[in-house]
């Protein structure tokens, strides 16, 4: 089966049928999925402003990313359970949408961007929080984080609009 094959399956399933069918139930999950994003992608966006040093510097790094990270993984399970909802009711038109191809290679990025991050700079940010400084990989990785994420939001509404 061809994975055009499966994505026009998908979007014939049951679940996928009675939510695309729905009154209700297709505005709430899209309502849900964007009311999310503050909780997920906000989340992001205010650290990577503090590792780039334009905001939120009158403490540490470390600090923040500990306050900010349960709501952002909280935004960011709403929000991903939300979009393979939406997915499903569409699967066949999003295959071959652009913008939808676009937002996943952009979710790749950030994917990969934030394992570098993790792997790299987190296990050692106690280190240059006491220096006050923020390294350059660190403030590369938050630079195309925010990049990326304005061309996830962007591809995201634009494609909603072609269904």
């Amino acid at each position: 089966m061809s994975l055009f094959a499966w994505c026009q399956w998908l979007e014939q399933t049951p679940a996928a049928l009675a939510i695309a069918e729905s009154t209700w139930l297709f505005p709430l999950i899209e309502g849900s999925h964007i009311l999310a994003l503050p909780l997920s992608v906000g989340m992001i966006v205010i650290f990577d402003l503090r590792l780039l040093g334009l905001a939120f510097q009158s403490g540490p790094a470390s600090r923040l990313m500990k306050e900010i990270l349960r709501w952002s993984k909280t935004g960011f399970a709403v929000t991903f359970t939300t979009g393979v909802l939406l997915f499903m009711t569409h699967a066949g038109k999003a295959y071959g949408n652009p913008f939808f191809r676009t937002k996943l290679m952009l979710l790749l990025v950030l994917g990969i961007n934030a394992v570098v991050y993790q792997t790299i700079f987190y296990p050692k940010m106690a280190e240059w929080d006491l220096a006050s400084r923020t390294p350059v990989g660190a403030r590369m990785c938050a630079g195309l984080s925010l990049i990326a994420w304005i061309g996830v939001i962007v591809c995201g509404r634009t494609m909603a609009y072609q269904f």
